[in-house]
């Protein structure tokens, strides 16, 4: 199970979130996403917020212009290990425990 509901995630969304090259980096208690598959990478830099396992919002100018989760939530949302990752930091930081979660998706398999 994802974060996001991927039956309400563009098709080509989907794809491109599955198949560009993302880097991922952990900021403080949010994700850095970094498109590789650029040129120049460095202007394809974008942080996404991350609220109760979910990616929440992203600073690219799709997710503010489309209804739907632009691709760099999708491509955190269907990495459950870097989701996993943030809401630990973020439980630490809050005192809470953290949960873990144990399981092999299909969306964990790129």
């Amino acid at each position: 199970m994802t974060a996001l509901p991927l039956e309400e995630i563009p098709r080509r969304v989907l794809k491109r979130a599955q198949y560009e090259a993302f880097e991922f980096e952990l900021v403080g208690e949010q994700i850095r996403v970094r498109n590789a598959s650029y040129v120049d990478p460095e202007n394809h830099e974008y942080e996404l917020t991350i609220a109760e396992g979910i990616p929440i919002q992203c600073t690219c100018p799709a997710d503010a212009r489309f209804d739907s989760p632009c691709k760099h939530r999708v491509a955190v949302a269907i990495r459950r290990p870097i989701l996993d990752l943030v809401t630990e930091v973020q439980s630490k930081n809050t005192g809470e425990t953290p949960r873990l979660r144990v399981g092999n998706s299909a969306e964990e398999r790129h």
